[in-house]
């Protein structure tokens, strides 16, 4: 199996890449919304997870180890395929998507590009116990309601979801009895940067 490829990239269109590596074989990667970050006009380094089928082998890049570990759970789940995955990863991070399986959010679930409400409760169902928080962010209850209501005043304002739940654990992790004008207002600090 394979879980890191890097090297110079030769091809890319909007949907995968070639990466050829220094022993000279290209790979085609499908690299999830995040991953694509880590795609450079020229260099790639990113871990992938290694989906095989009875027609093909496909390799997903993935934006870090939390992501693929979440990736590989997500396909173990019967009936779920690897381009429902990679649309919930381009909606969720790791740690939003198992806050949302543990408030079993299925309102957060249908904003997944073809999950309606009774996929998003049987997903529910089979997420349960597989898709669980990485331990950094276990620390903070990404439940509660001034967590969640923190990111969505931050997505409101046009920052990204992954950016404003990480600048909001970040703030809850130290101030736990921030409430969420206040966590707002040291999530918008964190990103004003220094001049």
């Amino acid at each position: 199996m394979i879980a890191w490829i890097e090297g110079d990239v030769v091809w890319r269109d909007t949907e995968v890449c070639v990466v050829r590596t220094a022993a000279g074989v290209g790979y085609v990667i499908t690299p999830s919304a995040r991953a694509w970050r880590l795609v450079g006009a020229e260099r790639a380094a990113l871990p992938v997870a290694t989906v095989m089928r009875e027609d093909a082998t496909l390799l997903v890049g993935c934006a870090s180890w939390e992501e693929r570990h979440t990736f590989l759970q997500l396909v173990a789940v019967p009936g779920l395929g690897p381009k429902t995955a990679l649309a919930m990863l381009g909606v969720f991070d790791p740690a939003g998507l198992a806050a949302a399986v543990a408030r079993e959010d299925v309102t957060a679930l249908t904003r997944v590009p073809g999950i309606g409400p009774k996929t998003a409760r049987r997903l529910l169902v089979d997420l349960k116990g597989r898709v669980r928080l990485p331990a950094a962010a276990a620390a903070v209850p990404d439940a509660s309601s001034a967590f969640a209501d923190s990111v969505a005043a931050l997505v409101s304002l046009g920052y990204g979801e992954d950016e404003a739940a990480a600048a909001v654990r970040a703030v809850l992790a130290a101030d736990p009895e921030a409430d969420v004008s206040q966590t707002v207002r040291q999530a918008l600090r964190r990103f004003v940067k220094p001049a």
